[in-house]
């Protein structure tokens, strides 16, 4: 049985408790913590009536239940680097919202306390769990995908509005706006079926009067010579997103968090066969992280995603400032 601790009792951690209560037969919430008391106590008595609660993080990294294997971080962006450094360096694996730190130096440094502990570092985002990216990933690997040339991802989403008045939109606490919240998303989604790093990119944005990016473009060139472009808008009276490919033999369309896929090949339109599993928890990214930790299978988006990512963001908003093109930092291969 695996033993988890949920940190942070807000909105956006009943998706995960939702989902790890349909893995209840090899998961097991021991621990809420919150520093709102009321928050903790909702969730004992909505999700898991047995767990201890923690009004801080630092209470339950003092004082750990017995048998905790890890921590699920739904927390503010910038309080991921610390929790997670010190989950790790206390023996304990951990799963982090997106993104996982806003600079890259904090992103080096939980690579390097990943690879020192031994232990798994994996990254809330959802793309990779599903079976759209799986179906576009086998096509990649296999070759029937084809080279790709040009990548674009479009997302339109009223963000500005949705989150007016909270900690998103302070730059000391999320690091940065609509792109590296959302847009984060994604950028992740374009690299992880890129498989590569972005070496150099042009970034240009807009507050519409926020502390922070509200509506964000890029021109992007991989690593392997592709080129890509982003459109990240966060005053938006709707909701659209789009990623699409341009290969040397086709064309694919589908979404940062899957949801639709269509490819075109040979004159041909196909929307291939992806398997779904209906199960609770099923294909997820809680059940890759414990699968992982059961050592079944490997993370879908390991701490190398968070390299790739802040490293992109750092180079981004320094285009941004700069009002020129910007080279990314290279990653290591071995990342």
């Amino acid at each position: 049985m695996i033993n988890l601790a949920l940190v942070g009792c807000g909105g956006m951690a009943h998706s995960h408790a939702q989902s790890l209560l349909g893995m209840k037969d090899d998961v097991n919430v021991v621990a809420l913590v919150d520093v709102l008391p009321d928050r903790t106590k909702a969730y004992k008595e909505k999700y898991f009536p047995k767990a201890t609660e923690f009004d801080s993080y630092e209470k339950l990294m003092a004082a750990p239940p017995a048998g905790l294997t890890g921590v699920v971080l739904v927390t503010p962006h910038y309080l991921h680097y610390g929790q997670s450094k010190a989950a790790l360096e206390k023996g304990l694996h951990v799963l982090c919202e997106k993104p996982l730190v806003t600079n890259s130096k904090d992103a080096y440094d939980l690579w390097a306390t990943v690879k020192k502990t031994g232990k798994l570092l994996a990254i809330g985002f959802q793309a990779s769990y599903t079976a759209e990216y799986q179906a576009i990933k086998a096509y990649r690997d296999n070759g029937k995908l084809g080279r790709v040339q040009i990548i674009s991802g479009w997302l339109a989403q009223g963000w500005l509005k949705n989150t007016a008045n909270s900690w998103r939109q302070d730059p000391k606490q999320s690091g940065g706006g609509q792109m590296y919240d959302s847009g984060s998303h994604v950028l992740n989604g374009m690299m992880w079926l890129m498989n590569e790093p972005v070496v150099e990119v042009s970034c240009m944005y807009d507050t519409m009067g926020s502390p922070v990016d509200i509506n964000g473009v890029a021109i992007l060139r991989f690593e392997g010579g592709a080129l890509g472009s982003v459109a990240i808008g966060g005053n938006s009276a709707g909701w659209d997103v789009a990623i699409n490919i341009q290969t040397d033999i086709g064309q694919v369309r589908t979404g940062p968090h899957g949801g639709f896929l269509e490819m075109k090949q040979h004159g041909r339109t196909i929307y291939p066969a992806v398997s779904f599993d209906d199960t609770p928890g099923a294909f997820t990214v809680h059940r890759n992280f414990i699968r992982a930790i059961q050592g079944k299978e490997a993370l879908e988006a390991p701490v190398r995603y968070g390299v790739l990512l802040s490293s992109l963001m750092d180079a981004m908003y320094e285009s941004a400032a700069k009002q020129a093109p910007v080279k990314v930092k290279p990653v290591p291969k071995e990342i």
